[in-house]
């Protein structure tokens, strides 16, 4: 009786031991290893995954505790390779040896427990304007409406062998011409169908509130072979552009996170 009494006070004791062990030591290492993906957009925007949930990384000493660590870099969707990164007015990248990388162009950075594959895209100008007038028609906007933008580019988003179509048309910060409504559409084509992205149409009361969308990144996130898109929205210059993830699903695009 007396020593199946000592074995369950050992047993007692040895789970105290294990969860003060846990508390003192392994919730700090839990801390450490909180953000299992972290994604750096332009200037102004750090995005990083714990658990399930998407967090907008925002804390002045969250930000400068990324400094001169090593992410993937890219610029206008060309990969830099592994380096250094440290923030001031912007992000700023150094290579091994810390000497400066001088770039210009659309920032991307990340760091995740896999390669995280970014599709290559080629902008151009819209020629068919069929999609388009039919997206405009059914905002009830005219079909001779003028653009400040009106671009598509091309890319396998769900990785089944076919291009999907993306569209851009806005009037947005127009200089030659007063629009009496301001829009702003982006759009997806795929097997002839509309799927609406983004869509932002307000009267001008010439307040400058508009956003100028432009495509960014389209990246696969979660590495399950259909990318996500990044679509980024400029603004006048006092105010910091507008940055969002997107995730495709068969029923069309739902926001992940914006820096807003």
């Amino acid at each position: 009786m007396r020593k199946k009494r000592t074995y369950i006070i050992i047993l007692i004791v040895l789970a105290i031991y294990f969860l003060l062990l846990y508390l003192f030591i392994g919730k700090d290492n839990v801390k450490k290893t909180t953000y299992s993906t972290t994604i750096m957009v332009s200037n102004n925007t750090v995005w990083s995954l714990s658990g399930k949930r998407w967090l907008n990384i925002t804390k002045q000493s969250s930000i400068e505790s990324l400094n001169w660590q090593k992410f993937n870099t890219y610029v206008d969707n060309q990969n830099l390779g592994n380096n250094y990164v440290w923030h001031d007015d912007k992000w700023y990248i150094f290579d091994k040896n810390k000497e400066a990388i001088t770039y210009t162009g659309k920032f991307l950075a990340y760091k995740a427990n896999f390669d995280i594959s970014v599709l290559p895209y080629e902008e151009e100008n819209i020629t068919d304007l069929t999609y388009v007038k039919e997206v405009l028609t059914a905002n009830d906007l005219s079909t001779d409406s003028q653009f400040t933008t009106a671009s598509k580019t091309a890319v396998d988003i769900d990785s089944d062998g076919i291009k999907e179509e993306f569209y851009i048309v806005s009037n947005a910060f127009a200089s030659d011409f007063v629009p009496s409504t301001l829009f702003s559409i982006v759009f997806m084509v795929k097997d002839s169908e509309i799927y609406y992205i983004y869509n932002d149409i307000s009267d001008n009361n010439l307040e400058y509130k508009e956003c100028k969308p432009y495509f960014n990144y389209f990246l696969d996130i979660n590495n399950d072979k259909t990318y996500e898109m990044i679509l980024s929205c400029g603004r006048y210059s006092i105010k910091e552009e507008v940055n969002m993830l997107y995730e495709y699903t068969p029923d069309g695009f739902n926001i992940i996170i914006s820096n807003q």
